[in-house]
């Protein structure tokens, strides 16, 4: 029995089989790319939000009442050696992230 033209059929499926498994790998490289950029752009902003809150404490050692942009949530007294210190707690939180919740206490009266 004499087979005609198999071998043409059996090269077609391997370059076939072949090029989706290019594609495949091309797929995964720039999904790969894209996730890194992705995950530069997220700790760029992470740090940026990091240095904010850095740059308000140093503030604070610095000036005696600066402005600050975390969102205040109480001002209250603690008693220290029989005087009290009054405090102000300010909460920062970066947008659209979880657990990025930071807490600065100044000391002073209410803003």
């Amino acid at each position: 029995m004499k087979r005609h033209g198999g071998i043409f059929v059996e090269v077609i499926v391997s370059i076939l089989l072949f090029t989706v498994g290019i594609l495949a790998l091309t797929g995964t490289l720039f999904y790969g790319v894209k996730m890194v950029a992705q995950s530069r752009e997220e700790t760029v902003k992470e740090q940026e939000y990091k240095n904010l809150v850095e740059n308000q404490i140093l503030g604070i050692i610095r000036e005696p009442s600066p402005a600050l942009s975390g969102t205040p949530l109480a001002a209250d007294q603690i008693i220290i050696n029989s005087k009290a210190v009054p405090f102000t707690l300010y909460r920062y939180k970066q947008e659209g992230k979880e657990g990025t919740e930071i807490y600065l206490i100044k000391r002073g009266s209410t803003p």
